[in-house]
């Protein structure tokens, strides 16, 4: 779940989250819903579809042929890019690491991108199984998923897009209590400190869930490890990634 770097320009902002299962980059705009394929190059075949629904409209349906691409089983991020900014309204498309970012134009609380069905889907890593990416709108602080009776209800939390590359769920957790002293200067602070930010950047934007939104409104108090600007820039590599270091000797935990 690392956050490479945030930033707020130009508006609303967007962060690079780095999939901490599979280390691919992704840049997740604060705004706007999206969805992104996995890294390419695509082995497609003529006559193969994609479904996408922007906004919660209408299905757009593309079908991809031989002629749109230089070669069909190895087609580019980059050419898909192209093909879909083409046949999809209401988007915007770029190459994003590798993949391919279907983002909605719309900045509000209804923008969202949903892959809703096609033959294309596995070959650019949307899922085949019936799963629903859980956050396929902007990213809020709070999530509240499940029936009434069985519900997982959380005011900390920033649930991020799937990573298509492998198909890990992750989120980002605001923490109210204070880490031990000797990991100050540490990735594990660093982040930590920055996490808290963005949720409280969230909060004071009004992008809540809407089912927490009264909780958040009623919070007297903030995180104690917060970053003291906001945005925290660059965050710098872990640690350990750098030289390891055992807990109490500035690792991480």
């Amino acid at each position: 779940m690392p956050i490479k770097s945030i930033t707020t320009t130009p508006s609303p902002g967007f962060m690079i989250q780095v999939c901490a299962f599979c280390g691919a980059e992704h840049k997740i705009s604060f705004g706007r819903g999206a969805q992104k394929s996995k890294k390419g190059p695509f082995a497609l075949q003529a006559g193969d579809t994609l479904t996408v629904s922007v906004d919660g409209g209408p299905a757009q349906t593309v079908t991809f042929e031989a002629r749109d691409f230089a070669d069909l089983g190895a087609v580019t991020a980059t050419e898909l890019v192209a093909k879909l900014s083409a046949a999809l309204t209401g988007v915007v498309v770029e190459e994003d690491a590798g993949g391919c970012l279907i983002e909605s134009v719309a900045v509000s609380a209804q923008s969202r991108v949903d892959i809703t069905g096609g033959t294309a889907r596995r070959a650019l890593g949307f899922a085949t199984d019936g799963r629903k990416d859980p956050s396929p709108g902007r990213p809020v602080l709070g999530v509240v998923v499940g029936p009434p009776s069985d519900q997982l209800r959380d005011k900390n939390v920033i649930a991020l897009r799937r990573c298509n590359d492998c198909g890990a769920n992750e989120c980002l957790i605001r923490t109210f209590d204070a880490a031990p002293a000797e990991y100050e200067g540490t990735h594990f602070a660093q982040h930590r400190k920055s996490v808290n930010a963005l949720a409280q950047h969230f909060k004071a934007k009004g992008w809540s869930h809407p089912d927490v939104a009264e909780d958040h409104a009623a919070e007297t108090s903030g995180p104690q490890d917060i970053a003291p600007a906001f945005p925290p820039g660059p965050l710098a590599p872990p640690l350990s990634r750098l030289r390891p270091q055992p807990p109490g000797r500035g690792g991480q935990p």
